[in-house]
């Protein structure tokens, strides 16, 4: 059987043209850049939050309309602050790295063993902190768009109680790894113009996959 994740994209009357939509807006960013990527990300968010906050028999019945485009600009804005700002430390030390080791002008007698093991150390450090960020992502925007605050995304306790949650755990791991795949095969179709929408309809998999946890970063009343 088919996981629920793969298929809601397709259930609701409006799922063709939803991923047409999607789809259309990540081809335009190919002439209009950035803008059509902001509304996609606003309309993403929104499937987020409100999958995540509908109970387990009704999560995947149908996509959220694309409307409103105004509002999801707004969180689309919202929404990439926040994964900037959380994955603005793991860019930093990546960054400290390669210009430590470029400004050495490396050659075969300064490129010694210090050299190598502090690049790797570096990078792997910059690696392990930006797999940490997306990990908490998923519960950081679902408190961004239930509470509509940007400074609910940095809430610790909510982030902490999500995180150590083995259900969390498992979907955003699952659909991290899922949308990965997805997203890779899109990209090797990109000019036959279906991997634009294939592209969307693997983020909405990855998202619903992330729903399934993310409810715990709702506010207590609405979980």
């Amino acid at each position: 059987m088919i996981p629920a994740p793969f298929r809601y994209p397709f259930r609701s009357d409006r799922g063709v043209d939803t991923l047409l939509i999607g789809g259309g807006l990540h081809l335009a960013a190919v002439y209009i850049p950035i803008v059509p990527l902001i509304v996609v990300a606003g309309y993403l968010v929104t499937v987020l939050a409100e999958t995540a906050g509908r109970d387990r028999l009704t999560r995947f019945e149908s996509l959220p309309p694309f409307e409103d485009v105004r509002s999801m600009t707004r969180l689309g804005i919202g929404g990439c602050a926040i994964a900037i700002a959380f994955l603005l430390p793991a860019g930093g030390i990546l960054l400290v790295t390669v210009f430590g080791i470029t400004n050495q002008a490396p050659t075969p007698t300064t490129v010694d063993f210090g050299t190598s093991l502090g690049f790797v150390a570096g990078s792997t450090a910059s690696l392990l902190l930006a797999l940490s960020v997306l990990y908490v992502l998923p519960a950081a925007l679902v408190s961004y768009v239930s509470r509509r605050r940007l400074r609910a995304a940095f809430d610790t306790r909510v982030l902490v109680t999500a995180a150590t949650d083995g259900t969390y755990f498992y979907n955003v791991t699952v659909g991290l790894v899922v949308g990965a795949l997805l997203l890779t095969l899109a990209s090797g179709l990109v000019d036959v113009v279906v991997g634009f929408f294939l592209a969307f309809y693997a983020e909405l998999v990855m998202v619903g996959y992330w729903s399934r946890g993310a409810s715990l970063a709702l506010p207590s009343d609405a979980s």
